[in-house]
């Protein structure tokens, strides 16, 4: 509880001398047509959270006998990488195949090291299906986290959402894991509280933070913990990370679709969409929260079920995130089509039949 307390001064502190920072080197996130924001604002906010956490996790472990620095080894090594990888993105850009290269390398680190998924519901995967599932896993979060980083307080707040929740489940299986959770979480809050759409952010967390948090989510249910957790370990993450999964699944297969290249930006996030559908930066973010606690809680309390209701309650979840993507996703077309038949009629002076 006191490193907890520690990380999110630590956070807190550091934020504003990293805006500093920011300012003094012109380091700001590029406006450009695919982003909602305007003027000069900082991009390199995930300094301040992985920063406030390593020094806080490592104090921690040192400090604390009962926990294994070892077994959390791979998990920060991976991390860092992806972390200072992602930082020099932000300040020089990468092309795309070498940012998969080093995330590729981080994937191989934690998977060579033995972590990986070994059975789903109880059914044994032979190594090398478990090695690729947790391969492709990897890759797919650490993008599908930075790809929802779009809306102020967005990612952060469901990568701090998602971590509480792994925090409370893991809590007396893998106490490694719970630390870094709360840890980590702590940090997050930290940076929100400089991230948050009031009216709007003073910094925002930049590729590095994002794929950091996406990478730290995705590794950590990989270790060991209570039997229920691991019988629907995979059903169990696909629900937490629904927000930013179900986006990425839509924003590829929309590129695949138009023909364009997969890791092309364009305008139809959901966040995207929240906004045309007439939600404000800050009510879009507190629907999407509220819908977000509503998910971890319901994950939570399957993990304290037994294994066969626990399936059948994340399952429903799962459908309802699907539905709500839907919802929004028509919903968002029927506007827009709605108004690109009323410019053409403008246009044309014809009154449209709508």
């Amino acid at each position: 509880m006191l490193f907890t307390i520690v990380s999110f001064l630590v956070s807190v502190c550091l934020i504003p001398v990293i805006i500093k920072f920011c300012k003094f080197y012109s380091l700001y996130d590029t406006v450009n047509s695919r982003k909602i924001h305007s003027g000069e604002i900082p991009r390199l906010g995930g300094v301040g959270i992985v920063l406030s956490f390593i020094i806080c996790a490592t104090v921690c472990f040192y400090s604390d006998k009962s926990l294994s620095f070892f077994n959390a080894a791979p998990l920060l090594a991976a991390g860092s990488l992806i972390f200072l990888f992602g930082i020099l993105d932000d300040i020089v850009e990468m092309r795309a195949v070498f940012k998969l290269l080093v995330q590729m390398i981080a994937t191989a680190i934690v998977v060579l090291n033995g972590y990986c998924f070994r059975q789903i519901f109880g059914l044994m995967l032979p190594e090398p299906v478990g090695i690729l599932l947790t391969f492709f896993w990897l890759l797919g979060m650490i993008n599908a986290y930075n790809l929802i980083d779009g809306l102020d307080g967005l990612c952060g707040t469901l990568a701090l959402t998602a971590l509480v929740s792994l925090g409370i489940m893991l809590y007396g299986s893998f106490n490694e894991g719970t630390a870094i959770c709360f840890i980590l979480s702590a940090s997050i809050l930290g940076f929100l509280v400089f991230n948050w759409p009031a009216p709007n952010a003073k910094i925002f967390m930049g590729d590095g933070g994002s794929q950091f948090l996406g990478f730290m989510i995705a590794t950590i249910p990989l270790y060991s913990s209570n039997d229920n957790f691991e019988y629907n370990k995979f059903l169990i993450m696909l629900v937490i990370v629904s927000f930013p999964m179900l986006d990425t699944i839509a924003a590829i297969w929309r590129r695949i679709r138009d023909h364009r290249p997969v890791m092309s930006p364009d305008r139809l996030h959901l966040h995207h969409k929240l906004l045309n559908l007439g939600f404000s930066k800050r009510n879009a973010l507190i629907m999407v929260l509220l819908i977000q606690i509503l998910i971890c809680t319901t994950v939570v309390l399957s993990s304290y079920m037994e294994k066969e209701k626990g399936i059948i309650l994340l399952a429903v979840a799962y459908l309802f995130m699907i539905s709500f993507y839907c919802v929004i996703h028509y919903t968002n077309r029927a506007v827009l089509q709605k108004i690109r038949l009323e410019n053409e009629a403008r246009n044309s002076g014809i009154t449209p039949k709508l």
